[in-house]
């Protein structure tokens, strides 16, 4: 599980296994592992690499970590055995299944197709997979190019990982000369059909952004309420014009992408008085596919401003409707800002602002999440900034997970997904199943880390992220990547199976096929 000493421990039960293999007995330095700088846990990836002939090189990658098991309730105990778990399963699913989801679990775990365990799915299947289209690849006596196996670590939590490996393996890569081809991410999708839509080849992913408002009231005792402007009011106002609002979503190439959500809303007061809370925190989550960071920011600065607007206008029908003509809201206008307009003006309003913001950080508990890190952070550069209420302040709250694809029209790049296309469309008539060609992975997962992105979009966010820890400092690798990896249902919650036909039958054989092509390619 991510965080725990497991953890930390699993790079070796991955070398264990892979080093049964005889490529590895003899070519044991073909096998490590990397110690991930400024982790915390000390956690490390895992490389293994097959060797063969020419620089043309393939990447399969994914994540070893899991999600807690505390959902299995009593089954807790065997969630990570599979075996043991079945059984348990489908006793529990034919007295208790109440839910069409727990209905359809217990016809699937009943057929035999379906392998039920935490990270048996998301993503140890997919790991297995690629271990085996490795081994595959070993077993060749003449091989063409290099087929690299990574694992990483901290998919689940901040993709310490992946963020750490892929400038690491685009230096590795210089240094070897290597012609990185493809990065093919094994990550898992869900399918509650006949896995017409969990079957497919993803050739972008989404991005991931935590969009904050750090909204600014005026304070009033409460027995004197329309002297002020509570910001609870205002805050709830920006979060109905947030929640799944589709101004706010990405509609990037003819695809309507998922809305955004409330994740975190609530005022800032840590102590009980009768006067009304000065600040509230909101965070939103947005994802991406196409749209500009800047647009995002844009977007949502734009309907804030009509939001907090039609809310004083709400506040100033009531105050007339009780025969007051002069209350905090008749004298106020709405200011919105960005986090990077807000810092500017901090830095204009404060000397030695640099030491002063400095000295603040160090005062914060090291513990705190980046939200909340961000939250107090803003506060200390809104009392630097000398404006005042009422106002929002909009930014980012935590880390940036890109957006990429394969859409593009650089020519390598669409010979790229020509060849991807060509070789599955060829091993569909062979194994008589048809693969989806899909434009978005919709999980957030690590191919924001190998695949092609905007540097722009990274700079604009790490201008109006105040939290700099969670700034992306090593830019993503740039390279041709897509998701090919198992399906199932349920992944992290107590019923989590994986359709085992897929997953180990066909998908290693697509792996191999694939990585083969790319391989060869330009060699013969």
């Amino acid at each position: 599980m991510t965080h725990s000493p497991g953890e930390v421990a699993f790079p070796d039960t991955l070398l264990n296994i892979l080093g049964r293999l005889p490529y590895f007995q003899a070519n044991p330095h073909d096998l490590w592992t990397e110690q991930i700088d400024n982790d915390p846990f000390g956690r490390r990836n895992v490389y293994a690499l097959v060797r063969g002939t020419g620089p043309n090189t393939v990447v399969l990658t994914g994540h070893y970590d899991v999600v807690p098991v505390s959902n299995y309730g009593p089954h807790a105990d065997v969630a990570f055995d599979p075996e043991a778990l079945l059984p348990r399963l489908i006793a529990d699913l034919r007295v208790n299944a109440r839910s069409e989801a727990e209905r359809r679990a217990l016809h699937d775990l009943e057929s035999g197709d379906f392998l039920p365990g935490r990270g048996v799915l998301d993503m140890k299947s997919g790991l297995a997979a690629g271990m085996v289209a490795l081994a595959g690849f070993a077993q060749q006596k003449q091989r063409s190019g290099n087929l690299l196996f990574l694992a990483v670590a901290d998919e689940e939590v901040s993709s310490h990982g992946a963020r750490w490996a892929a400038p690491a393996l685009a230096n590795r890569a210089e240094r070897e000369g290597w012609a990185l081809r493809l990065v093919i991410n094994l990550d898992a999708t869900g399918d509650n059909g006949d896995g017409s839509e969990g079957q497919a080849v993803y050739i972008g992913t989404v991005g991931k952004l935590l969009v904050s408002a750090f909204v600014v009231g005026v304070d009033t005792h409460a027995g004197y309420a329309l002297d002020g402007v509570n910001v609870n009011f205002l805050t709830s106002a920006l979060a109905r014009a947030f929640e799944c609002n589709p101004a706010l979503t990405d509609h990037s190439d003819g695809v309507t992408g998922t809305p955004p959500t409330i994740l975190k809303q609530q005022d800032l007061k840590t102590v009980y008085d009768v006067t009304t809370p000065a600040r509230a925190w909101l965070c939103v989550n947005a994802l991406t596919h196409g749209m500009e960071a800047q647009a995002v920011l844009e977007n949502f600065t734009a309907v804030a401003k009509t939001a907090l607007g039609e809310a004083l206008q709400t506040l100033r029908d009531r105050a007339e409707a009780l025969g007051n003509h002069q209350s905090a809201a008749h004298g106020a206008t709405p200011l919105v800002l960005t986090s990077a307009q807000v810092l500017d003006q901090a830095r204009i309003n404060t000397p030695d602002f640099d030491e002063a913001y400095a000295r603040f950080e160090l005062t914060l508990d090291p513990h705190l999440d980046y939200p909340t890190r961000s939250a107090q952070l803003t506060a200390w550069l809104w009392d630097a900034s000398g404006l005042l209420g009422p106002a929002a302040v909009l930014g980012f709250a935590s880390l940036h997970y890109p957006n990429t694809t394969l859409r593009t029209g650089e020519p390598s790049v669409a010979a790229t997904l020509d060849l991807v296309r060509e070789t599955l469309r060829e091993e569909e008539g062979r194994l008589g199943v048809h693969i989806a060609e899909r434009a978005v992975f919709t999980g957030i997962s690590d191919m924001s880390w190998f695949g092609q992105t905007d540097p722009a979009d990274i700079q604009f966010v790490n201008a109006n992220t105040p939290v700099t820890a969670a700034h992306i400092h090593a830019p993503p690798a740039g390279l041709p990547c897509i998701n090919l990896g198992p399906w199932g249902r349920d992944y992290h919650q107590w019923l989590e199976r994986a359709y085992a036909p897929y997953c180990f039958i066909t998908l290693p054989h697509l792996l191999g096929t694939l990585a083969q092509a790319f391989l060869k390619q330009g060699s013969e």
